[in-house]
């Protein structure tokens, strides 16, 4: 099971495994981590792997596979976007027919031919404190390179809301000016937002959670709309590190994202952004996309836990069918 599924047509697949040196990133993405999906039944992908080693090599990977799914070929036919909202596609399209896939729907689409894969290998450390080396603002870490193509964001902060009486204060000077950031206007499709927070204390109940997501909405910019789930938990070791996962990138911030309080700094932090294929090409050891793919299965596993559970501590309240999850 890879974190997405990538769809392409069998002729361009053969290309990439056959001509791999030319087209190494797309190579080592479909190699290290993604399901790949061909316009086939079942049945025709076992007869396939007994003549293609290539595809064999693909069939056999300990954590991803190779799958058929007519049925989604289909709606791709028809160009139905929004059945591929977490993939990667691989088309035979002109460059400014997949940009338009990536700006309306989120969705990391590319042709062979275009450079957009590999300009995508990008990395920014920043620090957040006392002295110059310093951001002013959450919005200054998206300013140079935004984060598109993206539908949704999973943020993972354990210091968020802590206190929620104060969940206002910390939604003014650090959320909302992150999710007004990274979230594309051109979106055709409602933004996704699941936050996964620290509710030890309890203090952050069912209802309030309910009341803090319709004021949210109406404070985050998103012409498409947006959906947004509250999922808690109360183990503090769950989860390492404060991130935001959108689809394609990761982003770590060391003491979480409550930073900014009245433009002044509150916290002292530092961290990074990364494309989650960052340095496929010439780095096989533990890079972003495993912590990418490793928390987002952490809350696929929680909001299941907290179905099971479901009290007014721990809960899962709104929209819990992220995209990011929809892998699982």
């Amino acid at each position: 099971m890879g974190a997405h599924k990538l769809f392409c047509s069998e002729d361009i697949l053969e290309e990439i495994l056959l001509m791999s040196e030319d087209h190494l990133t797309v190579f080592n993405i479909i190699d290290q981590f993604c399901d790949v999906v061909l316009n086939n039944e079942e049945e025709e992908i076992f007869e396939l792997i007994k003549v293609n080693p290539l595809l064999k090599a693909l069939f056999k990977r300990e954590n991803a596979g190779l799958l058929a799914d007519k049925s989604k070929y289909e709606s791709l036919a028809k160009e139905e976007y929004k059945a591929f909202l977490n993939d990667i596609l691989i088309l035979d399209l002109k460059e400014s027919e997949t940009k338009n896939v990536r700006d309306k729907y989120g969705i990391l689409a590319f042709n062979l031919e275009e450079n957009f894969i590999q300009d995508q290998n990008y990395y920014y450390g920043y620090s957040i404190d006392s002295t110059k080396n310093t951001l002013n603002c959450w919005s200054e870490l998206f300013k140079e390179k935004p984060l598109a193509p993206l539908n949704s964001a999973i943020i993972i902060d354990n210091f968020l809301w802590s206190d929620v009486q104060k969940y206002k204060e910390e939604n003014d000077d650090n959320i909302y000016p992150i999710l007004n950031s990274i979230i594309p206007q051109s979106l055709e499709v409602p933004f996704h937002l699941m936050i996964v927070v620290q509710n030890k204390g309890g203090s952050l109940t069912k209802s309030k959670a309910h009341s803090i997501i319709n004021k949210m909405k109406k404070n985050i910019i998103s012409k498409s709309g947006i959906e947004i789930s509250i999922i808690t938990q109360t183990d503090t070791k769950t989860f390492h590190e404060r991130a935001i996962l959108t689809n394609y990138h990761y982003i770590q911030s060391h003491k979480g994202f409550v930073a900014f309080d009245d433009k002044r700094i509150k916290n002292e932090t530092n961290g990074d952004r990364n494309w989650v294929f960052k340095d496929i090409d010439n780095y096989l050891g533990e890079i972003q996309k495993h912590k990418h793919l490793s928390n987002a299965l952490k809350v696929y596993k929680l909001i299941e836990k907290n179905n099971l559970i479901n009290t007014d501590v721990i809960f899962n309240e709104g929209f819990v069918d992220n995209t990011i999850l929809s892998n699982f």
